[in-house]
């Protein structure tokens, strides 16, 4: 289904394009005014009109000649409804001004088709082109952040020539717009998260919580009452009565959990630094993180299928999606933030139990060599062996004094057991990164809140669990077979009949579908650049 998305979002192409309304007596000759006008922007010193720039200069000209060269924006309904669309557009984390707002309001005000002027009909055009494209496709370009980015473009399966003049003609520009809008419950959900803290910023945002010492549960603090304030603004707390108190009482720190919770923090009901500076980010700063993951989902959510495994690298989970429900979710360990887990999607083919693991050149140049050459017995201590095209090669026997880290000649590779760094099973989806999913012996690392700890592989909290839940929809498997292949201790990989794919993303702010969200740490720093891209000058550049 998802595979003919346009045909499903703009689906108003049925016949014909209807004819257009007679030109009132103002504008006979409007046509050839009209076509000299679009010429003109073949050139860039005739892509602005009264002062806006026109950003579609390629597509307008079609759009016209679809038209008959008459003007498109006769019809007050379509004027209203574009009006409309422009001021609510950023209901959409998008920016009015991007779609010529003040233009567009101007030319409403006098929307009747004897003021129509070939200036204002391209405009008002433009203005459409813009939004449309922003709504369906996001207004940033992924390519232009990461040149490896890998997801797949939606496809317009229908001429957008086409579906745009038909409404038009149909007076049903509203219905384009609306089915242009990205209708997926995780977006939804953003943008209901957007309304709430746009209502808080309008109704004056959240106080400010003053300096001072770490506050734990059951002390006093003269800045408790600014405290519960705050998180009764926000909905953590609910007033009982005891708004004055300076102790931070047990109803109070249970607020402060929750809020800790729901900010990537340890939920320990103190008020420490790290929960003392996300209580005082201006709630503008979490619109703007609001906004750019509406993008992002704008980015990937047209195209992902019914099934699959993502991993939110920003929130350090990962949730298994199977017939379009979610199934099962768990904590991962992500790269850390100068070996960091890129993201990309591929299809995961392979379950290895008992899997061995050959080290990443990186890792034996920059960890292994070091330990390896002041104790040969480091390796066969920890179950590593050396290989060589001849073969296997016994530590013991080197004269490590010949190399360096550089140059050591020789490949790492880690046996199966229990101490094996990627545990007791691994999850395989080739990719150029040599990414996948993993066990770890480090079970200690997951109750961290912030889990950057790897070198870019994802590290699964039960990952058992995950392998049962992939073998059974796959292969009808059940966690009996799988403990029987993992008591014989020997490497086995299970090849899926129907491969599963793999979305590693990167989400600053999760919906959590019950009207609040989490608010992740920008552990690798990618919202500030989108966020700049996202308030530029709309560009449109190749996909």
């Amino acid at each position: 289904m998802r595979n003919r998305v346009l045909a499903v979002v703009l689906a108003l192409c049925l016949g014909s394009p209807v004819a257009a309304d007679p030109l009132p007596s103002s504008q006979v000759g409007a046509p050839t005014e009209l076509r000299t006008r679009l010429d003109g922007l073949g050139k860039p010193e005739g892509r602005s009109i009264g002062g806006a720039r026109i950003a579609g200069f390629e597509f307008l000209p079609k759009l016209y000649a679809a038209l008959g060269y008459q003007f498109a924006w006769t019809n007050p309904t379509n004027v209203a409804a574009l009006k409309d669309a422009v001021k609510r557009s950023w209901e959409d984390g998008l920016m009015p001004a991007d779609f010529h707002d003040k233009a567009v309001a101007e030319y409403a005000a006098s929307a009747t088709a004897d003021t129509s002027t070939v200036e204002r009909d391209i405009v008002l055009s433009d203005a459409l082109v813009r939004l449309l494209y922003q709504l369906y496709f996001g207004k940033v370009s992924p390519n232009g952040l990461d040149a490896n980015w890998n997801f797949a473009r939606p496809v317009l399966s229908d001429d957008p020539v086409k579906i745009i003049s038909t409404a038009i003609a149909e007076a049903n520009v509203a219905g384009l717009i609306e089915k242009a809008k990205l209708d997926h419950p995780f977006y939804g959900s953003l943008k209901a998260t957007l309304q709430a803290y746009t209502q808080v910023e309008v109704s004056g945002g959240w106080p400010e919580l003053p300096p001072g010492p770490t506050v734990k549960p059951g002390a006093a603090d003269s800045r408790m009452p600014v405290l519960r304030r705050r998180l009764t603004i926000t909905g953590e707390y609910q007033d009982d009565g005891n708004a004055d108190s300076d102790i931070l009482d047990e109803k109070l720190a249970e607020a402060l959990r929750h809020f800790q919770k729901d900010h990537g923090l340890e939920p320990d009901g103190t008020l420490g630094a790290q929960t003392h500076a996300a209580l005082n980010v201006p709630v503008h700063q979490r619109i703007e993180q609001i906004r750019v993951n509406l993008e992002r989902a704008r980015w990937v959510l047209r195209t992902i299928g019914d099934e699959m495994v993502v991993v939110n690298i920003a929130g350090f989970y990962l949730r298994v999606v199977l017939e379009g429900k979610p199934t099962w979710a768990t904590r991962v360990i992500v790269g850390q933030t100068y070996h960091k887990t890129p993201i990309f999607t591929e299809a995961m083919k392979h379950v290895v139990l008992n899997p061995d693991w050959t080290v990443p050149r990186s890792i034996v140049r920059n960890e292994l060599f070091a330990k390896a050459s002041a104790n040969p017995g480091y390796l066969t201590a920890n179950n590593y062996v050396l290989t060589s095209a001849s073969g296997p090669v016994d530590p013991a026997t080197l004269d490590w004094s010949q190399w360096t880290a550089a140059t050591f000649p020789y490949g790492v590779v880690q046996r199966p057991g229990p101490n094996n760094a990627l545990g007791l099973v691994k999850f395989l989806f080739p990719n150029k990164y040599s990414v996948y999913l993993h066990d770890t012996p480090r079970r200690d690392l997951f109750i961290k809140s912030g889990r950057t700890f790897s070198h870019g592989c994802i590290r699964v909290e039960d990952p058992l669990k995950l392998a049962e839940i992939i073998l059974a929809n796959r292969l009808g498997w059940d966690r009996a077979k799988i403990d029987s292949v993992l008591a014989a201790g020997k490497l086995h990989q299970v090849n899926l009949p129907k491969p599963l794919s793999v979305l590693l993303l990167y989400w600053t702010v999760d919906p959590q579908f019950d009207g609040s969200a989490r608010f992740y740490q920008d552990v690798y720093g990618r919202d500030a650049r989108l966020l700049k891209a996202l308030n530029s000058e709309f560009a449109p550049g190749a996909r």
